[in-house]
């Protein structure tokens, strides 16, 4: 499956309009005449097609597209460029992180030992100062990568994440156990294994070296869809969530708390919000959602998988509200349902995705 060609797009949002605004008499006409005039001049891709009139883009903002990963407008020298997808680390001798406030989706996986690593997703990585610290490579991360159809940097990895990475020519993998300083730099304010950082230079110099495209291949389907502007959830039984907390364990239990104020879900770790080491500021997201997965070990116990290919329950909050939706694996990637069968959007903005343990639903609090 192919993203949406601009002109089906155009043709598709045209008709809608057209047949929305049809029936009203010779004054109408002659308005849906003038906005399909206009939209054959400036077209963009339609981000919701459901719905009244209002939810139909027809208009494009020139000189930008609409992000795959935020639903947000973006410049359009970034259509069709594949995302950067980087491990980081997230102990406590790692915070606070640099960089985790530009990327687009934000995921939570655990990894051994009971603690969590990020995989954080980058529509645009031309603009980040510092980012990391960057760790070793999992499974569940480096598949995520793959879905994403994105570069996945990663200083190392586990002995399974090794035999993926070097048995699959589509893992686009930047390791900085063979670029080093090519992509990778080491703060001496840090101590290791938390000091290895990077950022955008560093990053496209990682990327030239390996002789990536920057282009999507053709096969790419997007993860996710957006609504166009933001709406309160209305399906699917919406209830409060001004607060969830996802209890990894006794000790691990970071929590979102929305502020009716920005509309956003404020990330707390170890008790405190956790900062962005460039800007000072904490992290916060417009969309949360809790993927309920199956998680599994190797024959050792030891590393921990994730089955992406499962049916799952998901929780997504938005402005407050939260309902339970089904997740399935399509086309290669996770789609996200209402009760109803009805997909998902998503609101425009940043996601976080917390990768849960499906038998601990009692270890989520929603307040």
């Amino acid at each position: 499956m192919k993203k949406t060609n601009k002109k089906t797009a155009f043709l598709a949002a045209t008709m809608i309009a057209v047949m929305l605004l049809g029936g009203c008499g010779k004054k109408d006409e002659e308005t849906t005449a003038a906005v399909t005039e206009e939209a054959a001049i400036n077209v963009s891709p339609v981000a919701t097609m459901e719905g009244s009139a209002e939810d139909i883009q027809v208009i494009s903002k020139e000189g930008y597209i609409l992000s795959d990963l935020t639903g947000e407008w973006i410049e359009d020298k970034y259509e069709n460029q594949r995302p950067f997808c980087i491990m980081v680390n997230n102990i406590s001798e790692a915070m606070p992180q640099a960089g985790l406030s530009q990327a687009a989706i934000t995921y939570e996986i655990l990894v051994e030992g009971g603690i969590t690593r990020f995989l954080c997703v980058f529509d645009k990585y031309d603009d980040i100062e510092k980012l990391g610290p960057i760790r070793s490579a999992r499974v569940p991360y480096v598949q995520l990568s793959k879905m994403y159809d994105g570069f996945f940097a990663h200083y190392g990895w586990s002995p399974t994440a090794q035999e993926m990475i070097e048995s699959d020519s589509e893992v686009l993998s930047l390791n900085g156990l063979s670029l080093g300083e090519t992509m990778y730099y080491r703060d001496p304010g840090r101590s290791a294994p938390h000091d290895v950082f990077t950022n955008s230079d560093l990053i496209a110099a990682g990327i030239e070296s390996k002789g990536y495209s920057l282009e999507h291949d053709d096969s790419y389907v997007p993860m996710f869809s957006f609504n166009y502007k933001d709406k309160p959830l209305v399906k699917g039984d919406p209830k409060p969530g001004n607060q969830v907390i996802t209890a990894y364990s006794d000790t691990r239990v970071p929590r979102f708390v929305y502020d009716e104020n920005d509309g956003l879900y404020h990330r707390l770790q170890f008790y405190d919000p956790q900062i962005d080491a460039n800007t000072g500021e904490g992290l916060a997201y417009k969309n949360v959602l809790i993927l309920m997965v199956e998680y599994t070990s190797d024959e050792t116990g030891y590393y921990r998988f994730v089955s992406w290919d499962k049916d799952m329950l998901f929780y997504y909050f938005t402005d407050g509200q939260y309902i339970v939706g089904n997740c399935r694996y399509e086309d290669g990637v996770n789609k996200l349902y209402y009760p109803d069968e009805t997909e998902l959007k998503l609101n425009p903005g940043q996601t976080f995705v917390t990768v849960f343990d499906y038998t601990m639903p009692a270890s989520i609090i929603i307040e």
